[in-house]
């Protein structure tokens, strides 16, 4: 690799340094469209520049800076970048907050219009027992789908169009474009395969874990007050059991919303969807994804 490097530069007449900056600008960049995640990167460019200088190597660092998620949480939300002024740079939330958020942000707009705003987050989360982190890019807006939603749109997008992921390797220096695209083109085939057959599922997952305390935390309310502090223990490590359990890889029967009796005048909280929906009913039909996007975002 560092001979082809060298190479390449040679025939250029630029230094191999200035042909790393070029790369890891490009390489980060496909991590910001949402097309693969941080670890599978991160390993195939420590391989790319094996043998070459740390400084070199320093280029390269998409987890600077990033929260650390114990095996007992859900993953977490930061706005990296963002036009949406109700949700800033730097705005930090559970998975779930955030799906809640972006939903009932969408919801908003229907009736008022409006631009659509671009915001791009991070997801930091740990399966199978490791920590990494996902950049996904929003659409906000009246018709756009939720934040998971929308990674599902972009994931099967890429993946049903497979030179639209790779085309950035060619605006490369000449002879840079083949050798990225060698290297590196099938760790994003891998990590979108990933992203769509099990990511999104344990992202899903972890939605579910939180509606099912949601659930159990309205039937503490209406219980007698004798009962309630048992019961809550006993949810608080029920939950902590599921969170554990969706973040090792450990074998358990998927986690499912459950129906619990609800007594007196409790009433469960409606999702955001079930009110999107109950809004949208007889009017005609909007389209849901990103209806200002053909490609996925660079």
């Amino acid at each position: 690799m560092e001979n082809r490097l060298r190479e390449i530069a040679g025939n250029l007449k630029q230094d191999v340094k200035d042909l790393l900056e070029e790369s890891v600008n490009i390489v980060t960049g496909l991590i910001k469209q949402g097309v693969c995640t941080a670890n599978g990167m991160t390993k195939r460019w420590n391989a790319f520049t094996n043998g070459l200088s740390q400084a070199a190597k320093a280029l390269f660092e998409p987890f600077s800076y990033a929260p650390i998620v114990t095996e007992n949480q859900q993953p977490l939300v930061t706005v990296r970048e963002s036009t949406c002024e109700e949700l800033p740079v730097g705005t930090r939330m559970t998975l779930a907050e955030a799906e809640e958020r972006i939903e009932e942000l969408n919801l908003s707009m229907i009736d008022s219009g409006g631009l659509i705003q671009d915001v791009k987050v991070t997801i930091d989360y740990r399966m199978d027992g490791e920590q990494d982190r996902y950049w996904l890019p929003l659409q906000i807006g009246s018709g756009q789908g939720s934040m998971l939603e929308q990674m599902e749109y972009i994931v099967r997008s890429c993946l049903h169009s497979p030179d639209s992921v790779t085309q950035d390797f060619y605006t490369a220096s000449p002879g840079l474009g083949k050798l990225l695209h060698e290297h590196f083109g099938p760790q994003l085939h891998e990590d979108l395969e990933k992203l769509a057959e099990r990511v999104l599922g344990y992202f899903q997952q972890h939605c579910t874990i939180t509606r099912l305390e949601q659930q159990f935390a309205l039937q503490a309310q209406v219980l007698p007050e004798r009962d309630q502090q048992r019961f809550q223990e006993s949810v608080k490590t029920a939950i902590a059991k599921f969170r554990r359990a969706t973040n090792t890889g450990q074998a358990m029967e998927p986690v499912r919303e459950q129906a619990l009796p609800v007594h007196g005048d409790a009433q469960p909280r409606q999702s955001v969807k079930v009110k999107l929906h109950r809004i949208k009913d007889g009017r005609q039909k909007q389209p849901m994804l990103h209806k200002a996007r053909n490609n996925p975002q660079r």
